[in-house]
C-alpha cells in the first residue's frame, strides 16, 4: 500500500474537501481571494456544490483506476452561487487544493471547465408585482392572509437566464411536493396550480 498511487482515493479526498469548502467558505477564502465581507456573506448563504457523476476505467473490482495507460477517474463538480466573484474565488481555491492533493498522492490531474454562466438578478419591479399578484391570488382562494409571500433565490438555471440580456426577468414558482422537480416523482397540488394561474392573471391585469 505504501507504493500505491490511487486516483480514486485522491478524488474521494477532494470531494470531502469540496463539501467542507462549500459549507464553510470563510475557512478557506482569505482576504487575498478578492472576497470582501459582503461576498463572503453571500457565499455563506447561497453557495452550493455538487458532485453528480463519477466514472472510472477500467472499472474492475480489483484494479486501481488510473494505473494503466488510458485508465482514469473522472468526476464532475457543479458550483453555484449568487455572487460571480465569490464563485470564481471558490473555483480558484478548489483548483489549488486539487493540484496539492494530486501532487501529494503522486497522481496527475486535469481540470476541464465545461460551462460557465453568470448569476442573474431578477428585476425588482417585476418581482414586486409578482409578489403582490401571488398575495392577491391566495387571498381570493382562502381569504385574508397575514404571512409574507416568500421570495426565493433559485440555484437552477432557467430560461430567464438565457433571455436576461434581452429584457427584464422575474419568476413565479409553484411548489412541488418535497421540493422535487424535473423528475417523474414531481407532484404539485391542483390548488397550487390554480393559485399560480390566478397570480399570473393578477400580474397581467396589473400591467
Amino acid at each position: 500500500m505504501s507504493m500505491r498511487r490511487d486516483p480514486m482515493a485522491a478524488a474521494a479526498e477532494l470531494i470531502v474537501l469540496l463539501e467542507s469548502l462549500c459549507k464553510h467558505p470563510r475557512d478557506f477564502l482569505s482576504s487575498g481571494s478578492n472576497c470582501n465581507e459582503q461576498t463572503l456573506e453571500s457565499l455563506s448563504t447561497s453557495l452550493v456544490c455538487t458532485v453528480g457523476e463519477i466514472s472510472t476505467w477500467p472499472s474492475a473490482s480489483n484494479v486501481i483506476p488510473g494505473q494503466a495507460r488510458n485508465s482514469s477517474v473522472t468526476f464532475t463538480v457543479d458550483l453555484r452561487a449568487i455572487d460571480d466573484v465569490g464563485r470564481e474565488a471558490v473555483v480558484y481555491e478548489l483548483s489549488n487544493q486539487m493540484y496539492k492533493i494530486c501532487d501529494r498522492r503522486s497522481v496527475s490531474c486535469i481540470i476541464d471547465r465545461k460551462h460557465d454562466a453568470n448569476a442573474v438578478i431578477c428585476d425588482q419591479e417585476l418581482s414586486s408585482r409578482l409578489k403582490s399578484a401571488a398575495y392577491s391570488a391566495v387571498n381570493k382562494m382562502v381569504g385574508q392572509i397575514h404571512e409574507e409571500v416568500p421570495v426565493l433565490m433559485s440555484g437552477a438555471g432557467h430560461d430567464a437566464m438565457a433571455i436576461s440580456h434581452l429584457t427584464k426577468v422575474g419568476m413565479l414558482f409553484v411548489r412541488c411536493r418535497g421540493g422535487i422537480s424535473h423528475s417523474p416523482e414531481e407532484h404539485v397540488l391542483e390548488d397550487d396550480v390554480w393559485a399560480a394561474g390566478l397570480a399570473v392573471l393578477a400580474f397581467l391585469e396589473s400591467h
